[in-house]
């Protein structure tokens, strides 16, 4: 038997509408899954549209004056909003068929990394002076300062080490005086003792009648005592009944002989104590005058060692192709050459010995002398009563007086023999020049103060210019802000700048500014740092003083300055010189440049001093006219580069520096950027009266745009979480998340 067959109509049709329902799913899945990554797509480009749109309202007067990108005023919602709206319309067409029918549910917009910021300040300087500052750096400074390096280093060393030895030469030099003046001092605590003993040397004391002459030295008394004593026993023998002959003449005799011998005491005593403490003050001014010796000639060997140097060569050593910067010749050789005289400023060791052996001769002498003063004035003693000796009081007393006066001559009285004298003799030897450089340093001293009489004339404007302080009080305002804005501390309060009085010590302190100048250069040649790109920024988009307004000043340093000096002293006339200095008053800028341009010209001038008086022969005074050479060509200069804007480098090098080419300069050796930027900030809204810190350079937009899907938006739900991505499904909406940073 046959089972009964199951009918099997419609089992293909329901097969192909599973399959068909696989498919359609399927299919539609991928269409709704490609609307989304369109979606996706689209919305990343929107979003990087509206921020971009965004940010393309940078302020122009900020890019336009000052070559910076920062936002404007506008609002970035509104714009940000706007350009997706507008993005978003539809066609009007009545055909259209929209694929992706997308809707703007939320925007938003985050502005941030103010340009008050260092960081980004530096950042937008960078951009703008990458390429053209350290181009413009070499060309125009490092190239023509480069042919001096060997020079100039070779100045500096050489200043520095005679300038250490004048001090310590002086000093030795007044050490040695004092010794001297010590010595000649106990020697003439001595000279009252002569006149006590007796009026002038003499071989002999010839015997005197008592009361025939005063008794005023020891010679009276020795002279007067035999016959003292005469007439003693000849009233002591007289009888009872006869009264006493010569009783006055005696008294008086006794009276003043007591006297004397007590003077004589007195003075010794005095004298010795004197002689004891003052030749130990010599003998201390002696050590004192070896350890500073010592002290030259360890000046001498570490001449060659000096760290300063180091910036010197590098600079020296550093290429630069296609530069070609006429020079003289290279002077490093002469004025080295210079430091291997330095020797001829020691003292040997056989004079210093020869000077210490003359005090302990001097000691000596005096104490041979007071052992004779000693003994006359035991001798003396005994003129007191009967007993005593004329002859061994003359002994003594013709004794010691030629002993002192043998002392005095040697070391009180002037003349040949006077060994004090020769001893100073000796030290004159080494002080051949020391006339002819006191005169040159005189000198420098009055050319040196005719040049500061400048620096007076500009602070004394200080009153006139008082229209101006309300300028720079909201300039030190917004100076403040900006150092609390990225937690900087404020400065202290500026006054100006001084110059040295001392020629040395001025030209001291020029030779570490180009000390300073050089090692700053050298680090720009090791690589160039964020400072430069600061520095040429500040020199081309800020203005500086116009120097040739001080040329009537320059020429005569006493004469008063006009209101013309006045009326340049605001802010807007002097902005690259407070960025420089800032000196928040409406001198202390404009003084503080034009001191150090001085500073700058003098170590130049004075390093071509060193080579035009090298054959002085002394160093010292190789030094003095050096400086004095130096001062009177730097003052020189302020007057050709006030009157003309310019001065030229050097006499060796033929090249013209400008006003602001020193700036630039003086910007290096300056670098304390976090101030300098701060300073460049107060300027910038100062001047455009927009605050750098509330302007962003950097957006970041978030967009939320949606779109209906067409098919099974659960799936498409479940997909998305599987994704792992931040969009959103509500409903039968897809949401899209997108986020675009623009940054200029």
């Amino acid at each position: 038997m046959f089972a009964k067959r199951r009918p099997e109509n419609g089992s293909v049709s329901v097969f192909l509408i599973m399959i068909l329902a696989f498919i359609f799913a399927f299919v539609a899945l991928f269409i709704d899954y490609s609307r989304i990554a369109a979606l996706k797509v689209q919305s990343e480009r929107l979003a990087h549209a509206a921020v971009r749109s965004v940010m393309s309202s940078y302020d122009p007067e900020l890019q336009e004056r000052y070559g910076l990108f920062a936002y404007g005023s506008h609002s970035g919602d509104q714009i940000m909003a706007s350009v997706l709206n507008s993005s978003m319309e539809k066609g009007k067409r009545s055909d259209r068929f929209n694929v992706l029918p997308l809707e703007l549910d939320s925007s938003g917009l985050k502005m941030d990394r103010m340009l008050g910021e260092y960081d980004i300040f530096n950042r937008g300087i960078g951009e703008e002076m990458k390429y053209k500052a350290p181009i413009d750096f070499t060309l125009e400074i490092l190239s023509k300062f480069k042919p001096l390096s060997s020079s100039m280093k070779e100045a500096s060393n050489t200043f520095d080490v005679l300038r250490k030895l004048q001090k310590l030469y002086d000093k030795r030099e007044a050490a040695l005086d004092l010794m001297l003046a010590k010595q000649k001092k106990a020697a003439q605590s001595a000279s009252g003792i002569a006149g006590l003993l007796m009026d002038s040397y003499a071989g002999s004391i010839p015997n005197e009648s008592l009361g025939s002459s005063r008794v005023t030295t020891g010679a009276a008394i020795a002279a007067q005592y035999d016959d003292y004593v005469s007439k003693v026993n000849e009233d002591a023998n007289r009888g009872e009944d006869e009264k006493p002959k010569y009783g006055d003449e005696i008294s008086a005799y006794l009276t003043n002989s007591a006297e004397i011998w007590a003077r004589l005491g007195n003075k010794q005593s005095s004298a010795a104590e004197s002689h004891s403490r003052l030749l130990q003050e010599a003998r201390e001014a002696w050590k004192e005058a070896c350890d500073l010796n010592e002290q030259m000639k360890q000046v001498i060997a570490s001449a060659e060692n000096r760290a300063e140097s180091a910036g010197y060569d590098v600079v020296s050593a550093g290429g630069i192709p296609g530069i070609s910067v006429e020079t003289s010749g290279d002077d490093s050789e002469t004025i080295r050459g210079l430091r291997g005289e330095t020797d001829k400023l020691l003292l040997s060791d056989n004079l210093l010995g020869e000077l210490k052996d003359e005090i302990d001769r001097q000691e000596n002498e005096s104490h041979t002398a007071n052992r004779s003063v000693s003994e006359a004035s035991s001798a003396l003693a005994a003129a007191t009563g009967p007993n005593g000796s004329s002859a061994s009081m003359k002994y003594a007393v013709i004794s010691a007086r030629g002993l002192v006066d043998e002392y005095l001559r040697a070391y009180a009285d002037p003349g040949s023999a006077n060994r004090l004298d020769q001893a100073a003799g000796r030290l004159e030897q080494h002080r051949a020049s020391d006339k002819q450089r006191k005169e040159k340093e005189k000198k420098s001293k009055v050319k040196l103060k005719d040049a500061a009489n400048i620096l007076e004339r500009i602070k004394e404007l200080d009153k006139k210019a008082k229209r101006y302080m309300d300028e720079y009080k909201k300039l030190q305002t917004y100076y403040e802000e900006s150092l609390d804005f990225n937690k900087q501390q404020a400065d202290g309060n500026h006054k100006g700048a001084d110059m040295d009085s001392n020629p040395y010590d001025a030209g001291k302190s020029a030779m570490n500014g180009m000390d300073g100048l050089y090692g700053a250069m050298a680090g720009m040649m090791n690589g160039v740092r964020d400072e430069l790109l600061q520095n040429e920024y500040a020199a081309l988009y800020f203005k500086h003083f116009d120097i040739s307004i001080l040329k009537d000043a320059a020429k005569n340093p006493q004469a008063k300055l006009g209101d013309a000096v006045v009326d340049q002293l605001s802010v807007s006339n002097q902005e690259l010189e407070y960025i420089l200095y800032g000196f928040h008053n409406p001198v202390g800028n404009v003084s503080a440049a034009y001191a150090e341009i001085f500073a700058s010209r003098l170590a130049i001038r004075t390093m071509e001093g060193l080579v035009k008086n090298s054959g002085l022969g002394h160093p010292l005074l190789v030094l003095a006219a050096a400086v004095l050479y130096g001062i009177e060509m730097a003052i020189a200069d302020m007057i050709t580069l006030c009157e003309t804007g310019a001065v030229e480098l050097s006499s060796y090098v033929k090249v013209k520096i400008t006003y602001r080419d020193y700036l630039r300069l003086f910007l290096l050796i300056h670098s304390n950027n976090e101030k300098k930027m701060s300073r460049m900030l107060a300027l910038i809204r100062f001047n455009t009266g927009i605050n750098p810190a509330e302007r962003a350079t950097y957006a970041s937009g978030e967009v939320k745009i949606g779109m209906k899907l067409w098919f099974l938006p659960g799936v498409m739900k479940m997909v998305g979480y599987a994704g792992g991505h931040p969009d959103e499904v509500e409903g039968n909406r897809y949401y899209a998340v997108k986020q675009a940073d623009y940054s200029y």
